[in-house]
């Protein structure tokens, strides 16, 4: 790559990271992150702290800018289209068509100019709008011209206004024809992968690296109250592209490293992927927001109680991406109706990106949800089952949580320069009520190795820590929420009193860098005989001098101009 993409990409990173306050020089190192000697596949992912490589987050690995797509242009608007952009009638038919051409036509970006698009899932839909073929860009002309409301609020639990669609056999554990068993325990943050034949496979081939979740995988993470449930789980797993083969060595390897051991006890092995993700799909430069919700039953559990207006939206999302690969969303945010008195934005989630790999989500905004309670709901931003992606200058505010990362096929994400502001609130029918989720969170079963990287919680808070099992009923597995997560240079502010980040995780976990007039870190202490030892702490109160300000443009610096030999 040459060294003027490099500078151009690096540019365009970190331009809203600031530098050092005026008259602070003096900076100091993390004892993880040394200048030299930087080795993150020296360590034992099962027994030692490490500070792995995140730079691999986001659209092509970081190694190529996103695309400004230049057609051909479907102006969805247009004949034989025919969207109305008045919003006086229903656009959602029209919208499709323009899609479902694009598509057809190999790719090209369905334009929506300024104006305000009525859109509704029919009764036989998941969701409004589906792009499921690549290069399909949906792009309106900016988040302050082009509006697209969603006008349904009964019927529509579980659905969502936009999906992006790849095929269910890429899927991040998808079984496959073509599999190898490892040849030995992957116990490094590797790239070079173990197998006991490479018959079958080929350079460019995907392929998941994963394990099954056995009772013996469940007695040695020290985590009783997850017996019984290992089907549940199913496994860890990561999908990566076949890059090189050793035949005599008998090794794959891949583009990404992987994030935590694997271990033959629990049939580590690598599986071809036979489906394809969708990949090169945008959505650019508009506004969505959804008409509020009459009703005035919000409780906590009311998801699940019928003819209530909770259970009505309960999973309703406005975006979501599902096993999508090197794809994009920028500059789309959530805007509220002219007609909504409760002033919410949304009717429970803003974006979902599910069993999906390298997103970029950058300068997007959403806020105000109606409903924030149990079984997923309030969540404007959430990766479940999300890998090597990137969220970057976003904002979330008053939802359930921010932020929120779940499962064991989530991993490798990176949240830079983003802000969670006034956590655990909702809008019901006009009053603001306070959630009982909170935060922005590494949220349920053991997902390993995000960065949440220079970040700010105004009266919000990162967490990562043990989520004891409920007294009664059937336990939902959250428990043991994260592995080898980083939280670097975080700000905390606002008025509440609780601390910026709050950690116990398995085995390690790290928390380097607060600042911010809430700078307190907070080692919960739920569960020690399963999360010990304590987790890594440096410089609290002294982000402002850390070097460097960001994890992750060091590490892709250092990555792209060929610093990873160290």
């Amino acid at each position: 790559m040459s060294s003027r993409i490099v500078s151009t990409l690096l540019c365009v990173l970190g331009a809203a990271l600031p530098s050092l306050p005026a008259g602070e020089t003096a900076s100091w190192r993390s004892a993880l992150y040394p200048a030299e000697g930087w080795n993150p596949e020296a360590a034992l992912l099962d027994v030692d702290p490490v500070i792995q490589d995140f730079s691999y987050a986001g659209y092509r690995r970081g190694e190529a800018p996103i695309p400004t797509v230049a057609g051909p242009i479907f102006d969805a608007s247009a004949a034989p289209y025919g969207a109305d952009a008045t919003g006086a009638s229903d656009s959602t038919a029209a919208i499709q068509a323009a899609i479902d051409a694009a598509g057809a036509d190999g790719g090209g970006v369905v334009y929506l100019p300024a104006g305000t698009y009525r859109l509704a899932v029919p009764d036989d839909a998941a969701q409004a709008l589906l792009i499921n073929r690549p290069g399909v860009v949906l792009r309106g002309a900016g988040r302050e011209k082009t509006f697209l409301l969603h006008t349904r609020y009964s019927g529509v639990r579980k659905k969502a206004v936009i999906r992006v669609l790849g095929s269910e056999k890429a899927r991040l554990l998808a079984d496959g024809d073509v599999v190898a068993p490892l040849s030995a325990d992957l116990r490094h943050s590797t790239r070079v992968i173990p197998v006991r034949s490479t018959d079958g496979f080929a350079v460019g081939d995907l392929v998941t690296i994963r394990n099954d979740i056995t009772p013996e995988w469940v007695d040695e993470h020290r985590e009783p109250g997850w017996r019984g449930h290992e089907a549940r789980l199913r496994g860890i797993g990561y999908r990566r592209e076949i890059v090189a083969i050793d035949p005599a060595a008998g090794t794959l390897t891949v583009d990404v490293p992987v994030r935590y051991a694997l271990k033959l006890r629990d049939r580590a092995r690598v599986v071809r992927v036979e489906g394809k993700p969708l990949v090169e799909v945008g959505l650019e430069d508009f506004s969505i927001g959804n008409i509020q919700h009459p009703g005035d039953s919000w409780g906590t559990d009311d998801f699940n109680k019928p003819g209530t207006a909770a259970q009505d939206v309960s999973g309703f999302t406005a975006i979501v991406f599902e096993q999508a690969s090197h794809s994009w969303m920028r500059r789309v945010a959530s805007f509220l109706p002219k007609r909504n008195t409760t002033t919410a934005h949304l009717l429970s989630n803003g974006l979902h990106v599910r069993q999906s790999t390298h997103l970029t989500i950058e300068d997007c905004f959403f806020q105000r949800t109606q409903y924030g309670g149990g079984d997923g709901n309030g969540y404007m931003f959430a990766l479940i089952g999300a890998q090597e992606c990137l969220i970057r200058r976003s904002e979330a505010r008053l939802a359930r949580h921010g932020f929120a990362m779940s499962l064991s096929t989530t991993s490798g994400n990176v949240l830079l320069d983003c802000l969670d502001a006034d956590t655990a609130q909702a809008l019901g029918a006009g009053t603001v009520y306070e959630t009982t989720g909170k935060g922005s969170d590494q949220h349920m079963w053991f997902s390993q190795a995000n960065l949440i990287d220079h970040c700010t919680g105004e009266n919000s808070w990162f967490e990562a820590v043990y989520r004891p099992f409920p007294r009664s009923g059937p336990p939902p597995l959250h428990a043991l929420t994260s592995v080898h997560s980083v939280y670097w240079n975080t700000r905390g502010t606002g008025a509440i009193k609780d601390a910026i980040v709050k950690s116990e995780q398995y085995l390690h976990g790290y928390v380097i860098g607060t600042r911010g007039e809430r700078s307190r870190v907070e080692l919960t202490a739920r569960n020690r005989a399963a999360t010990d030892p304590v987790d890594h702490v440096e410089g609290e109160g002294r982000g402002d001098t850390l070097e460097p300000g960001s994890l992750y443009l060091d590490q892709l610096r250092r990555r792209l101009a060929g610093a990873s030999r160290r």
